[in-house]
């Protein structure tokens, strides 16, 4: 028996519904056999299939051939640019359709608005929404909602209140709408009040406003009404959703209390992927990078297969406690997964590479992506900045611009980055002017702040100051600790004094600004200013952030946290280290080390805000393995000058490569010195 067009459209919409692209070509060539391939349902439904199976070209090639186009075609195609992000091409699709004289329904407008807010296009949209009030379309609730999001995510929160304000009933979705998208626009106190009117009218919220909110606590570090919010998620019995659960997971562990980010983990009998990636996001975000790794061991051991999210999550924990060996056994399993080629693991891939100290590895991933675009050069850039490989710097930003990729606001930092690392201040003020003149990039604060390091770094301490008191922005918080860590090269106190006062005016609670002033007093043997500076600490609360440095050997990876070394360990290290300082062939300068290093040492043990943790590190690096293998050691703070000094002097009497990765850039050391400069 022959089947017919109907039978043909339910095997082919079974064929969709599962994205068999193959089992769908085989039924057309069925359909083509018995000349029905013009039949418009059947040409629909194989447009179906290859929109869900992303073969747009194949799609677009079946709704040329259809003799007769109805809304339905053009709804389907429209929707397959959309979903596969070319939101321009479904713009373009409408008038298309408007100029062939079909009338375009809700679900058309509906899926061209969502295509305006992929891609920001607010001008675009504000046409569409004319087009909608023309139409008579526009008491769609669903249209009401889609327009909201799509000025929101355009930042256009006035056409969105207004369209709020005006709805004659607002549902849940309405307000959910309204919620996330202040959240996602980065107005986490507009989603709050917006939430707290949403429960003052009465309404109840869903599984899809209660993640929204708990992201609003969670980007503001609002612990307090972040529990709130849970007891309210408890008590409307939505505890083993999996996203708000994610959610909350998320927020615990940005306010700072993993352990109720992992009650909430293991409050689920039967984690699934989701709740896994949270947890070891938020392992990763508390930078407990050996922990996030353990995780996910336990994630492979219970069946669960990574997808691209849990990668990226686990990429990120190796590049923070420098887990190199991890790096390559995670790269190989994504190669074998077939995410390599997926633009955001392939930007991750470099930015691990680049972290763990392998810059070879990160270019080598570059040239092998199949297409690079503006972020992964970014990437890439970067990671030359942050190996203090400067040349390569403006090499690779020149290679881009011929490529015809305009560069964006992060390629600039990376570029202002290295002219002020080099010195090289009118390169450095040509490529500040040329941003907005020749490429449209508008300076923000960011590129301020490398400016005034420029200019402070070059000595040009007065011309930065008077930058800073000129910025056109609020958030000059690291400007001004940028010039103050300059002050101190060049010995000036009053000025430092100055930046002090401006830095403790904008955030008290910084416990290096206290250190950096501490620190030029005492250079200045100026000790009653000393004590002042230490009382004003007190006084306001400061928690000090202890000095950390993680080092791998073998399969163990062993952590070094200030003033929490084993007593037995810690001598071994130090007789390694004293040993390796006396393996100079003159004896003043072995003296003198010795003596830098017993004072250093003994600071780690009397002052944990110092942290000269890597220095351990690197003694039982030398303890624990073979002559002249490399080590790589992760530190939470920035190298000091006498850590970076005995380093130098080590690595060139060891004959070892040694590269520490701190907050500041790699440090790589071989034969003396370090790529740094300093």
């Amino acid at each position: 028996m022959k089947p017919n067009e109907y039978i043909h459209v339910s095997v082919l919409k079974a064929c969709a519904n599962l994205t068999d692209l193959t089992g769908g070509n085989l039924i057309f060539l069925y359909i083509v056999e018995d000349e029905l391939e013009n039949d418009p349902f059947i040409g629909n439904t194989m447009m179906d299939i290859y929109v869900k199976c992303g073969c747009l070209e194949d799609a677009h090639k079946v709704f040329r051939g259809l003799g007769h186009r109805d809304a339905v075609s053009w709804n389907v195609l429209i929707l397959g640019y959309a979903m596969h992000g070319h939101g321009l091409e479904a713009v373009e699709l409408l008038q298309q359709m408007q100029h062939e004289g079909m009338c375009p329904d809700g679900v058309t407008y509906a899926t061209v608005v969502k295509a305006c807010s992929s891609i920001s296009d607010v001008e675009r949209g504000m046409l569409i929404h004319h087009s909608i009030i023309e139409s008579g379309v526009e008491g769609d609730a669903h249209i009401f909602n889609v327009l909201i999001h799509m000025y929101m995510t355009c930042g256009n929160f006035e056409d969105a209140n207004t369209i709020f304000e005006n709805l004659v009933r607002r549902d849940v979705v309405a307000w959910s709408t309204m919620i996330s998208g202040y959240v996602n626009q980065g107005h986490c106190s507009k989603a709050l009040k917006t939430f707290e009117k949403m429960q003052g009218e009465g309404l109840k919220p869903n599984n899809v406003t209660y993640p929204s909110i708990l992201n609003a606590c969670a980007n503001s570090g609002l612990l307090d009404e972040g529990k709130l919010v849970h007891f309210h998620v408890v008590e409307c019995d939505y505890a083993t959703d999996i996203y708000i659960g994610s959610a909350l997971i998320d927020m615990y562990a940005k306010c700072g209390t993993l352990e109720d980010a992992l009650a909430v983990f293991e409050h689920f009998t039967v984690p699934n992927e989701i709740t896994w990636n949270s947890m070891i996001a938020a392992y990763v975000h508390a930078d407990q990078g050996e922990e996030a790794l353990d995780l996910f061991q336990r994630f492979l051991f219970s069946g669960f297969k990574p997808d691209r999210v849990v990668y990226l999550s686990a990429l990120k924990a190796c590049s923070n406690i420098v887990a190199l060996d991890w790096g390559r056994l995670l790269h190989n399993q994504i190669i074998r997964c077939g995410f390599v080629a997926e633009l955001s693991v392939g930007n991750a891939l470099i930015d691990m590479y680049s972290r763990c100290g392998s810059l070879a590895d990160a270019c080598s991933v570059f040239e092998e992506m199949p297409n690079q675009g503006i972020i992964t050069w970014s990437t890439l850039i970067a990671a030359y900045a942050h190996h203090n490989d400067h040349p390569s710097v403006f090499e690779c930003f020149e290679k881009m611009r011929k490529t015809g990729i305009k560069p964006n606001s992060i390629i600039f930092v990376s570029l202002l980055s290295a002219c002020s690392q080099k010195g090289l201040i009118d390169k450095g003020y040509d490529y500040f002017f040329s941003m907005k003149a020749d490429y449209g990039v508008k300076a923000t604060a960011e590129h301020y702040n490398c400016i005034v390091d420029l200019l402070s770094r070059g000595g040009h301490m007065d011309e930065a100051e008077h930058l800073l008191a000129s910025m056109p922005f609020k958030d000059k918080f690291l400007g001004w600790k940028s010039l103050l860590s300059h002050c101190k090269l060049y010995n000036q106190v009053k000025q430092a004094r100055r930046c002090f006062d401006q830095l403790f005016a904008i955030d008290p609670k910084d416990a290096s600004i206290y250190a950096l002033m501490m620190g030029i007093y005492s250079n200045a043997n100026m000790w009653k200013e000393v004590y002042e500076i230490r009382d004003l600490r007190n006084q306001a609360g400061v928690h000090r952030k202890f000095g950390k440095a993680i080092i791998q050997i073998g399969n163990t990876f062993h952590s070094f946290v200030a003033g929490n070394v084993n007593e037995k360990q810690s001598e071994m290290i130090y007789d390694r280290l004293k040993a390796a300082c006396t393996r100079s062939v003159d004896e003043t300068l072995s003296e003198k080390l010795v003596n830098l290093l017993t004072s250093v040492l003994k600071i780690y043990k009397d002052d944990v805000l110092c942290g000269h943790s890597e220095l351990l590190a690197i003694g039982l690096g030398l303890l624990s393995t073979q002559e002249r293998t490399t080590l790589r050691i992760s530190k939470n703070l920035r190298m000091c000058g006498e850590c970076h000094a005995i380093t130098k002097f080590i690595c060139k009497f060891e004959k070892r490569e040694i590269m520490v990765m701190d907050t500041f850039c790699v440090h790589h050391f071989k034969n003396g010195l370090c790529c740094c400069n300093e």
